[in-house]
């Protein structure tokens, strides 16, 4: 998962502002949530020690460790091995496939997730980043990131066409 350079990345981004992300130990009654998921160790230990303890807007929002363990709709992408680690600023969720090494990233669409009842977060999410420390370099060096799942989805395309 590259877990020692998005966490390099996490720090730079919190120096950043000051420390005011708060990156490292999540508070222990999160930790104890967190151990017992069946995630991969790598991804468990990036949570509980490297991860903002406060969230990153970063023209989208990267949610603080708090947030990913509260989140209401993780048994949704629980069930398809994917982790709520964020939202779009339309309510679009962004969300890592944990069942691969690179956690690759992905864009889930509010509106169909929420209003068709038989949706699946797979079916509605659209592959934007190869992995969470691209999306993670992507924000540190203030990169172009789609805003949605529209836009990721023609992100996607374009990336699909260029590899080509």
């Amino acid at each position: 998962m590259r877990s020692e350079l998005i966490s390099d990345i996490n720090h730079h981004l919190d120096s950043r502002l000051e420390g005011a992300l708060k990156v490292g130990h999540c508070p222990g009654r999160l930790n104890k949530v967190i151990e017992e998921w069946e995630i991969p160790m790598s991804l468990k230990r990036l949570l509980q020690w490297k991860w903002f303890n406060v969230p990153l807007d970063a023209g989208l929002s990267i949610y603080s460790v708090e947030q990913i363990v509260e989140e209401q709709d993780q048994s949704r992408f629980g069930d398809h091995q994917l982790l709520q680690i964020g939202s779009c600023a339309n309510g679009d969720m962004i969300c890592i496939d944990y069942s691969q090494e690179k956690c690759p990233v992905y864009f889930t669409s509010h509106d169909t997730l929420w209003e068709e009842e038989i949706a699946s977060a797979r079916d509605c999410s659209v592959l934007v980043f190869d992995s969470l420390a691209e999306l993670m370099l992507r924000i540190a060096e203030s990169k172009y990131i789609p805003r949605d799942y529209n836009s990721g989805f023609e992100y996607r395309e374009l990336r699909n066409e260029m590899d080509d």
